[in-house]
């Protein structure tokens, strides 16, 4: 991953040094779809928004980095507070680093309306690129392989073994992982913000499409 752009921010490798120690002592491990790389890959697609938006690129950028900084499984009941949660922490973070020391509160912002299962309704253009940045990253392959890695986080079959498209049943992602993509996953591209997500969300949801054509022929 070439993170090169975003070591221009002169706060960021310290900024990513405290998430990745940060995780490390976290008692319960994460799951494969948000850990520290998801963490450094929504912040390389939110600078890259955020050049292309107008939007200021170091809050882009130190919210992306923090988005997911306070984290609970999927499954668990706390799961639509971890935004409100990440962003109260992000804003102590960022108060502590000089350089980012007045853009704590706008980060804190981008934060708190990011998440899809939290219901935000982001305004700010930083926070409508953070939600199209975390957005994009579970779209395309990586969002595949993502919602099979926290499927089985939590003990989620991949599908239903008689119904797997969900035709006479009423569709659980916390039980069976192809449930999500109708339930969230295609829903996805029709709720970017930004000009620059809706292009780049393009060719991602044609690859989740294709993907589940291919598996239907396969399942049969």
């Amino acid at each position: 991953m070439d993170l090169s752009e975003l070591s221009a921010f002169p706060w960021f490798q310290a900024l990513a040094a405290r998430l990745e120690a940060h995780i490390a002592e976290e008692p319960e491990p994460r799951d494969g779809a948000h850990d520290l790389s998801h963490a450094l890959r929504v912040a390389r697609l939110a600078g890259r928004i955020a050049r292309e938006e107008g939007a200021d690129g170091e809050v882009c950028v130190a919210a992306a980095l923090l988005h997911d900084l306070v984290w609970v499984p999927k499954n668990h009941a706390d799961s639509p507070r971890t935004a409100e949660l990440s962003a109260d922490q992000a804003r102590r973070w960022c108060a502590a680093l000089p350089a980012l020391a007045p853009k704590a509160d706008a980060v804190a912002e981008a934060i708190l309306t990011h998440s899809y299962s939290g219901g935000g309704d982001a305004e700010s253009l930083d926070a409508k690129v953070v939600q199209d940045a975390d957005r994009l990253e579970a779209l395309g392959a990586i969002g595949i392989a993502r919602v099979f890695a926290t499927g089985a986080s939590f003990g989620a079959g991949l599908w239903h073994p008689a119904d797997p498209w969900g035709r006479g049943r009423t569709l659980d992602d916390k039980r069976y992982s192809l449930d999500h993509f109708p339930i969230k996953l295609l829903k996805l591209e029709g709720l970017l913000k930004t000009d620059t997500g809706r292009r780049l969300a393009r060719d991602r949801q044609e690859l989740m499409v294709g993907y589940l054509a291919a598996l239907r022929d396969e399942l049969g």
